[in-house]
């Protein structure tokens, strides 16, 4: 049995999109949290630079570091 991965529109309106919040317990962030706050690193530069990759790796940096991870 396969498990078929479901692809996300890009065209949902990120002003509508939840913020970033500070979790009780450390350790995980949803891909909903992390992908937010990538795209918000991404319009942080005007939308120029389009770095997918290290968008991720910062905004999961970020989350963990708003928990007290490393």
């Amino acid at each position: 049995m396969s498990n078929p991965k479901v692809q996300v529109s890009q065209k949902s309106d990120p002003s509508k999109q939840p913020k970033p919040f500070k979790k009780d317990s450390p350790g995980t962030f949803s891909e909903d949290e992390i992908r937010t706050r990538a795209y918000q690193i991404y319009e942080s530069r005007d939308r120029t630079n389009n770095n997918p990759d290290e968008d991720w790796s910062q905004a999961e940096t970020e989350l963990m570091e708003l928990v007290g991870g490393k």
